[in-house]
C-alpha cells in the first residue's frame, strides 16, 4: 500500500526541520569561517611587527652607537621586508622623521595621530583612522643610548578590510559549504529511511482514529523489519490478548499481575546499573538485598549471591578503617541518617568511601545503604588546595619584597645611589619571578586545552647549548658547584622549536643545581645515538624517594621533603618539560635515589 499525503505528514516534517537545522548551520559555518579569517589576518600581523619591535629597537641602538643616522633608512627597509605593515619610521626627539620607508616623508614633522592608547609592554599603542579611510594601529617604543635618547621606533599596522578578508579565505569556503551540504542530503535519505517505520506506525494509528467511537478496534501487525515493527507488534499481540482474556472475565487481574512484575523487574535492573553501590539490610543489619556496584567495594565482585543474609557492618569493617567515634557504628544513631567517609586500603591504591545509612521508617524496618567512590573527587580537592597554597606563596612572598623596597625607595629621604640601584635590581627581579610564574600557568592551562604550540625552525645545536651554558654556569658558580658539560665535536642540525626546548634544559639543568648542596657535582653529557639526541643531566643533590618519583610530572607537585621545600619553587616546571618533549617526539626520563642525587634523561628524534 502506497501511503496517501496525510499518511506521511510527520516524515515530511521531521525531515523538513531536519534540512532547516541543516541550512542554519551551514550559514553559521560560513560565517564562523569567515569571522575567524578575519581575526586570524588581523592578529598574525600585528603579533608578527610586536614581536619584531623589541629586537628592531636593540639593533636601531646599536646602529645608531656606530654610525648614528647614516643608512639609518636602511635598516628600516629591512624591518619592513621582514614585516609587512603600513609604515616603519624612526621618529627624532625634535618630532622629525629620521627614517621612514617612504623616503619622501624624511626630514619632515611626524603626525602625533589622536585616539585610544593602549600599553602592550613596553609599546604604546594608538589606534586612528588614515586619510584614506583605513583603520590603522601603530605601536611605538622609546630609542635611548646611555648618552642620549634617539626618539622612538613606531610601526603602523593596517587592519584588514572586509574585502581581504574574504579574498583570503575565498580558497576554503567552496570546502567548508560543500561538506555540510554533502553531509545534509546523505542526511536526510538516511532519515527519511529511518522514519519510515514511524509513517507506517502512523498509518496505522489513523486508520484507528477515523473508526467511529465504541467500535471495536482491530489493529494489524506490520513486517518486522526493525525495533519499531517489533515494538508495535507487541503492543497488538498485547491488546489481542488483553481482548481475549477480557472474554473470560480475568482482565483485570492479569493486567495487574502483569504491571506489577514489569515494575518490580525494573526497578532492579535499575539498582543494578547503578554506579553507587546500594544495599537494604533488615531489622538486624542483614543484607536483603545488594547490586553489583556494592558487592565490588566491598571485594565480592563476581560473589553477589553470597552478600544476601551476611551482616553489612561486619563485611563493611572488613575492607575499610572506620573512625572510632563515628556514628555509623553507634546504636543510638540508627533512627537517623548517618553519613562518613572511609579510607580503603588495597594491594593497589587507596580508595576514599562516603558510606550513607538511611533508615527504613523508624529503622524497625531496616536501612538503606549508599556506598560510593569519592577518591577522584578527594585527589582533585587535594590538587586545588595544592595549588592555592602554591599560588598564594608564590604571589604574596614577589609582592612583599616589591612593596617594601618600593616604600623605603618613596619614603627613605637620602638613600645612597648604589642602594638605590640595588633594592631596583631586586624589585626587577621580583617582578621576573612573577612574570615567570603567570607564563608557567598560562602555558599549563594551554597545555590542558590542547592549545600548547611548537614552532619548529631549523636550529644549529650548537647554538642552542652555548646559550644553555650561559645561562646555567653563573649559577653553578653562585652554589659553588663542580659543573661539566660534555658535548659532542659535531651535532647534527635539528627541527624543533628553540625556545622551548632552550628552556626545558635550562630547566633540568636549574632543577640539578637547586636541589645540589654546595660543593656538589653536576654533569651533562650529549650524545648522538640510534638517530636520536640523547641529553644527560646527572646531579649528587637530595634525590627522589621511591614514594615521589610517580607523581614527579604532576602538575603543583612537590615534596615533603624539607630541603625541597626550603627551595623556591611551583611544581610546574617538570611538568611542561615532559609536554614539551612529547611534542617534539620524544621522552624525558628519570633515575633517583634518595640522598645520592639523580639523573634525567631528555632523547630528542633526528628528524
Amino acid at each position: 500500500m502506497v501511503p496517501n499525503r496525510s499518511q506521511t505528514g510527520l516524515s515530511r516534517k521531521i525531515v523538513a526541520y531536519y534540512l532547516c537545522f541543516c541550512l542554519v548551520a551551514v550559514c553559521w559555518v560560513a560565517a564562523a569561517l569567515l569571522a575567524t579569517s578575519h581575526a586570524l589576518l588581523r592578529n598574525r600581523t600585528t603579533h608578527s611587527c610586536l614581536s619584531r619591535l623589541g629586537k628592531a629597537s636593540a639593533a636601531i641602538e646599536m646602529h645608531w652607537l656606530r654610525s648614528g643616522e647614516e643608512e639609518l633608512d636602511a635598516v628600516i627597509v629591512d624591518l619592513s621586508n621582514e614585516c609587512r605593515a603600513a609604515y616603519w619610521t624612526v621618529v627624532g626627539v625634535d618630532g622629525t622623521h629620521l627614517a621612514h620607508t617612504q623616503p619622501a616623508l624624511r626630514g619632515k614633522v611626524a603626525i602625533e595621530y589622536a585616539g585610544a592608547r593602549t600599553n602592550m609592554g613596553d609599546a604604546i599603542g594608538v589606534r586612528y583612522q588614515s586619510p584614506s579611510g583605513a583603520m590603522v594601529q601603530e605601536y611605538r617604543i622609546s630609542l635611548a643610548t646611555q648618552k642620549a635618547d634617539i626618539g622612538d621606533l613606531r610601526v603602523g599596522i593596517e587592519e584588514p578590510t572586509f574585502v581581504a578578508t574574504i579574498l583570503t579565505a575565498a580558497p576554503y569556503i567552496p570546502l567548508a559549504l560543500l561538506a555540510p551540504l554533502a553531509l545534509v542530503g546523505v542526511g536526510a535519505v538516511v532519515l527519511k529511511r529511518f522514519t519510515r517505520p514511524i509513517t507506517a506506525v502512523e498509518s496505522r494509528l489513523r486508520d484507528i482514529a477515523r473508526q467511529p467511537m465504541g467500535d471495536s478496534i482491530e489493529p494489524t501487525s506490520l513486517r518486522a523489519a526493525d525495533a519499531i515493527s517489533l515494538g508495535w507488534n507487541r503492543v497488538v499481540e498485547q491488546l489481542q490478548r488483553a481482548t481475549r482474556n477480557a472474554q473470560r472475565g480475568d482482565i483485570g487481574d492479569a493486567l495487574s499481575q502483569a504491571a506489577q512484575a514489569r515494575t518490580e523487574t525494573q526497578y532492579e535492573q535499575i539498582l543494578q546499573r547503578l554506579s553507587d553501590g546500594i544495599a537494604v539490610t533488615d531489622a538486624d543489619g542483614r543484607i536483603a538485598f545488594a547490586n553489583r556496584a556494592i558487592a565490588a567495594l566491598l571485594g565480592q565482585e563476581g560473589e553477589q549471591e553470597t552478600l544476601t543474609g551476611a551482616a553489612l557492618e561486619t563485611r563493611l569493617l572488613e575492607v575499610v578503617e572506620c573512625p572510632e567515634d563515628s556514628d555509623l557504628l553507634s546504636i543510638a544513631a540508627h533512627r537517623r541518617t548517618t553519613v562518613c567517609e572511609m579510607v580503603q586500603r588495597g594491594a593497589e591504591c587507596e580508595r576514599v568511601l562516603r558510606v550513607a545509612r538511611l533508615p527504613l521508617g523508624d529503622a524497625a524496618q531496616g536501612h538503606v545503604w549508599n556506598l560510593r567512590d569519592v577518591t577522584q573527587q578527594k585527589l582533585a580537592e587535594q590538587t586545588r588546595d595544592r595549588f592555592i597554597d602554591t599560588a598564594t606563596h608564590e604571589l604574596r612572598t614577589p609582592l612583599a619584597n616589591i612593596k617594601a623596597y618600593a616604600e623605603t625607595l618613596a619614603t627613605a629621604d637620602c638613600i645612597d645611589v648604589e642602594l638605590q640601584k640595588e633594592f631596583c635590581n631586586i624589585i626587577n627581579s621580583e617582578v621576573t619571578r612573577l612574570a615567570r610564574f603567570i607564563d608557567d600557568l598560562l602555558s599549563i592551562s594551554s597545555m590542558e586545552v590542547g592549545a600548547l604550540t611548537i614552532e619548529r625552525t631549523k636550529v644549529e645545536t650548537e647554538r642552542i647549548f652555548a646559550e644553555v651554558l650561559s645561562k646555567i654556569e653563573p649559577l653553578m658558580q653562585q652554589k659553588e658547584i663542580t659543573f661539566e658539560a660534555d658535548l659532542p665535536p659535531k651535532m647534527p642540525e635539528l627541527h624543533l622549536d628553540k625556545d622551548k626546548m632552550l628552556s626545558v634544559i635550562v630547566n633540568i639543568l636549574g632543577n640539578a643545581a637547586k636541589y645540589t648542596p654546595t660543593g656538589g657535582r653536576v654533569s651533562m653529557k650529549v650524545r648522538v645515538e640510534d638517530d636520536r639526541l640523547k641529553i644527560g643531566v646527572q646531579d649528587t643533590g637530595v634525590g627522589i624517594s621511591a614514594e615521589d618519583l610517580p607523581r614527579l610530572w604532576d602538575k603543583f607537585f612537590r615534596s615533603d621533603d624539607p630541603r625541597v621545600q626550603a627551595e623556591t619553587g611551583t611544581g610546574l616546571g617538570l611538568s611542561l618539560t615532559r609536554e614539551i618533549v612529547r611534542m617534539h617526539g620524544g621522552e624525558v626520563t628519570v633515575e633517583s635515589e634518595l640522598n645520592k642525587g639523580s639523573t634525567f634523561t631528555v632523547s630528542l628524534p633526528l628528524t
